[in-house]
Formats: C-alpha cells, structure tokens, sequence
C-alpha cells in the first residue's frame, strides 16, 4: 500500500491538488495523511481556488486586523486553527469518498518543523506539498519543498496552484 504525505491549507480543496490526489487513488491501495499548517489571517492570501474564507479582505486590511489588541489575536488565532480543521475536514472527506483511507491534523504555522515530526514518526511514499501560485506563495519563497525533502527520505511532488482558478 502507498502512504502519501499531503502538506497543504489554502489550496485544500483547488482543483490541482485534488487531481493528483485522485492519480495516486488510482494507482492502487492508498492511504494519505493531510497535515494542515494553520494560516494566521495575515498570511491568507485571498487566492479562491479552495476553502477560502476571508473573501474580499487584503493582505494588508487582514494584517491591519490580526494586529489589534490581544484577545482580538487569540480569537483570531483560533479562528484560524478552526478554519484549518474545516479545511482538513472537507479534504479527509473527499479522499474517503473517492477510495482512499485519509487522517489528519492541523499543526502550528511552520510546515517544516511538522513535517519533521510526522516523517520521523512515520514512512511516506510521497510527500505532496500544495501551495499558492509562485507570487502569491510564502511556502515557494521559503523554498519549503526542497526544504521537506530534505527532512523527509521519500519523493516530494510540488503542486502549485493556478493563479486562477477555473470557474
């Protein structure tokens, strides 16, 4: 059985992830373990091709919001984490749906150091990381997937997703 190891928030959901998903599924048996980076809203990008949920708001009004008060950011942060947790959610139920076994679980905003703690636990076939498309990517300028394999002993397959996303 093949194990895949899919790191991904925004683009939970886009079109380009969800066809490799469907590729591997197709291959044979297949399990795949969802680990979902929370997003501070500072950092969503307002890209649509997945589950977006602050449409309409810039990156700089979404700062602006974030860096209020202090009980504003822990409602913000769990907010957050809470919107990732849908996001895992919908995307454990579309892998199921279409075959495969799925698990999951949000972690902290840096994917690399998750990453590190899921391989160390545990032997993937493939890692898929899926990001934004390039100029909209913290994870691509952060050269996140070179840095996921290195930590990780399997291939990295990168998904970027489309700048627009079909209608």
């Amino acid at each position: 059985m093949d194990e895949y190891l899919v790191v991904a928030n925004q683009t939970l959901g886009g079109e380009k992830l969800e066809r490799t998903v469907r590729e591997r599924i197709e291959r044979g048996d297949s399990s795949f373990y969802v680990l979902v980076p929370v997003t501070l809203p500072p950092d969503e990008s307002g890209w649509s091709g997945g589950f977006v949920p602050y449409e309409g708001m810039s990156g700089v009004e979404a700062r602006a919001w974030f860096e209020q008060d202090g009980e504003h950011r822990r409602k913000t942060m769990e907010e957050a984490r809470s919107l990732a947790e849908r996001r895992l959610a919908k995307m454990t139920r579309a892998i199921e749906e279409a075959g495969a076994r799925a698990e999951g679980a949000v972690c902290d905003a840096d994917p690399i150091e998750a990453v590190k703690e899921q391989v160390a636990e545990h032997s993937y076939s493939e890692v898929i990381v899926s990001t934004l498309p390039g100029r909209l990517s913290r994870w691509l300028k952060l050269d996140l997937p070179s840095r996921v394999a290195r930590a990780s002993r399997a291939p990295v397959t990168t998904i970027e997703a489309d700048e627009r996303p079909a209608p």
